[in-house]
């Protein structure tokens, strides 16, 4: 694996959807670089620090939101003296995205007063009041011609389905939830699954046109959903809860197909691979002084992972599945425990069972899959990345000289041939060899998670 340079930025790093530039702030200033170089192509200047930034989908333009001012820039890749601003002026500014069309984007305004899109082209305004979360609750079907927004009216939590050409009301209906948390439209835009907060259990799938189809409440009185996520291929639903189990959905008549476990002991006679890391630290060598590193060692069952007990007076506890993503593919599907924050659980999906067990020295940061490949990478704060494919796993050290480059952030590009890695102030580009599923194969989306 090949290192790039080391790059300064101050916190925000986006690579284009076509995999060709990427987007780094650097306080006031907006880099935008070119992949195979790592060199800057143009540079924007910003009225104030850069809160949030995000590319257009078709990475001809990229939107630079600056909260504290209330103000979004947006600027051309192609024609860098072409400029819009945004100035929500006194109702302040909470989040900023763009439509899937990329020639219109939506703020929110403070206390979630109203919900606004902006058009690039005509410089028209439509406003939809009371949206119910700033940066979330939102989500367009895959063509991009409808949009479910979660509303709040009278205490109540409501739905409504708008069209993106002109933003007029198509539906609009009461939810069955107590306090919505997030809402996800299901990949082939057959149904919206909607969410409660964290305190109760409560998952609704929504037909756009007639309303509720299944709900599933598995247990009461205890915290519930910490992660939703669809499969690539859009067949299957992964919900992680704070009882420590992943729930898969059919996404046709969305009945639980199975309950994933992560139990603490693993039992003998499992078909079931446990890669252990191992710190030692290796011999000098080349006139260089010894290091400290680490190895995959292979584990025999049975075997007992260790698990913390969380903290219950405190808000947001340690525990429960909060990270579920699948492969490119669908195949496999990784979660991870934050009773047990050092371990990875990889599960075989097309016999729905667990077929890989990486346990970390320390806890787990970051996590994300290769768009194009099944290649699994992670962090876990240190000097060196985590590979997993189906060959095994292994272990990368960063290359820095007199220092060390602790990776807190991954992000695959979304062309599989570089990975970017993120510490404090200063990120670098990795260059495994990989070789590609072909083009014509379906799922190739990226899936990442990253341990704030």
């Amino acid at each position: 694996m090949n290192f790039s340079e080391l790059i300064k930025y101050s916190g925000i790093s986006k690579f284009s959807p076509n995999g060709r530039h990427i987007a780094v702030t650097q306080g006031h200033r907006l880099a935008i670089k070119d992949i195979d170089h790592m060199q800057s192509i143009q540079i924007f200047a910003c009225q104030d620090v850069i809160s949030h930034v995000e590319w257009s989908p078709d990475s001809m333009y990229i939107l630079a939101a600056q909260y504290k001012k209330a103000v979004v820039q947006v600027f051309s890749i192609q024609d860098p003296e072409w400029t819009c601003l945004i100035e929500e002026g006194l109702s302040g500014l909470t989040f900023a995205r763009w439509v899937p069309d990329s020639r219109q984007i939506i703020t929110i305004s403070q206390f979630q007063l109203k919900l606004t899109v902006w058009s690039l082209i005509d410089r028209s305004v439509s406003y939809i009041k009371n949206p119910k979360h700033s940066d979330r609750a939102l989500s367009f079907s895959s063509d991009g011609k409808f949009m479910a927004l979660a509303e709040r009216r009278d205490t109540k939590d409501y739905m409504g389905i708008y069209y993106t050409e002109d933003w007029k009301l198509v539906n609009h209906f009461q939810l069955d939830s107590v306090d919505l948390n997030d809402l996800r439209w299901a990949p082939d835009d057959s149904a919206i699954v909607v969410w409660d907060n964290c305190i109760d259990y409560r998952l609704m799938v929504y037909c756009p046109a007639q309303g509720l189809i299944a709900k599933h409440q598995p247990y009461e009185n205890a915290l519930g959903i910490k992660s939703v996520e669809f499969s690539q291929n859009g067949q299957f639903l992964a919900v992680g809860s704070y009882d420590q189990k992943a729930r898969i959905f059919n996404h046709i008549s969305w009945r639980l197909i199975t309950e994933l476990e992560h139990k603490t002991q693993m039992s003998e006679g499992a078909e079931l691979h446990v890669y252990k890391e191992e710190e030692y630290r290796e011999g000098p060598a080349y006139g260089l002084e010894d290091r400290l590193t680490s190895r995959y060692v292979m584990q025999n069952l049975p075997l007992k992972i260790n698990s913390i007990k969380p903290s219950t007076d405190k808000p947001n506890p340690q525990m429960g599945v909060s990270l579920a993503l699948w492969s490119p593919d669908s195949k496999y599907l990784v979660t991870k425990n934050d009773n047990m924050p050092t371990t990875l659980w990889l599960w075989d999906m097309t016999t729905l069972t667990l077929h890989v067990v990486l346990i970390q020295f320390h806890p787990i940061k970051s996590v994300a899959w290769s768009p194009k490949t099944q290649h699994l990478a992670f962090s876990t704060g240190t000097g060196r990345i985590f590979l997993w494919s189906e060959e095994g796993a292994s272990v990368c050290d960063i290359p820095i000289e007199n220092r060390q480059f602790n990776v807190q952030k991954i992000q695959w590009n979304p062309e599989g041939d570089s990975i970017l890695l993120g510490d404090k102030g200063e990120l670098l580009m990795a260059y495994p060899q990989f070789e590609f599923f072909d083009d014509e194969e379906e799922g190739l989306g990226e899936d990442h998670y990253d341990d704030q």
